[in-house]
């Protein structure tokens, strides 16, 4: 028998939206860590809002997520505003979120803001090591604008690094980018999970990268609310039983019938 993994991230019959409305119910998920895990679906199904809630920017409609063991956020509670698990997760926003009146530098320095107050030295080493890990030591002076789409997306990842977590959580890390660019960034993606031994969840619908660097994926449907299938990429193109899941690994309408 196989070493039994520890869990890193769970979910536990979560639902996830906006005031009473779920846009995906009785979530049940459990990642291991050092895993890459991709969530995904068709635009509209609730991938994102299913991510927010598991960094706990937003409050669970109903069930839990629990970080290593350990419940992190649960419906019907009052959330901790600086709980000691939220040191272990990373987030990369969506289209990086950088502050573009801040270098590269400055913008990695922001996650210390929440944090007791430290050298300033010692915050920098921190950050140009952390920027030195994706390539941009050289660009630390300078800001957003001074730089491409691809850089900014691993300089928004290294500001997700620097307080060392043990998930890393990325929102559409490839969105916008050419293929080569894509192809560079996915490598690092690898890259950061093999070296660190880190748990990567990310929300994707770029099927080059989650074939590229997923170990797992879950598909949320967005007629339905649900989960549709959890399985490693290509057991979901191949032998789903549901035809919305390989219609998306084969980019083409649910409503037209699979090849016979």
């Amino acid at each position: 028998m196989g070493e039994e993994r520890e869990i890193a991230l769970e979910t536990v019959g979560l639902d996830a939206g906006y005031g009473a409305a779920a846009v995906q119910r009785d979530v049940n998920l459990s990642i291991a860590r050092g895993e890459i895990f991709v969530l995904l679906g068709g635009s509209g199904c609730g991938k994102s809002t299913v991510m927010r809630t598991m960094v706990g920017l937003q409050p669970p409609l109903r069930g839990c997520v629990k970080l290593f063991g350990e419940t992190f956020a649960e419906a019907g509670t009052e959330p901790d505003e600086t709980p000691p698990l939220l040191r272990r997760i990373g987030v990369m926003f969506q289209n990086g979120a950088l502050f573009g009146s801040k270098t590269l530098l400055e913008n990695c320095a922001v996650p210390f803001q929440t944090l007791p107050a430290r050298p300033r030295a010692e915050i920098d080493e921190i950050c140009m090591d952390k920027l030195r890990a994706v390539g941009l030591a050289a660009f630390a002076g300078h800001y957003p604008s001074q730089i491409s789409g691809g850089m900014q997306k691993r300089a928004a990842i290294a500001r997700a690094l620097v307080l060392d977590p043990d998930i890393l959580f990325l929102d559409e890390p490839s969105a916008g980018l050419d293929p080569v660019t894509s192809a560079e960034l996915d490598d690092l993606i690898l890259e950061i999970r093999d070296r660190r031994r880190m748990t990567v969840v990310m929300v994707s619908h770029e099927l080059a990268s989650i074939f590229a660097v997923a170990d797992r994926a879950a598909f949320f449907d967005r007629e339905t609310h649900s989960t549709l299938d959890v399985g490693a990429p290509a057991a979901l193109r191949d032998s789903s039983p549901h035809p919305a899941v390989r219609a998306f690994f084969g980019r083409r309408s649910a409503k037209r019938k699979d090849d016979t």
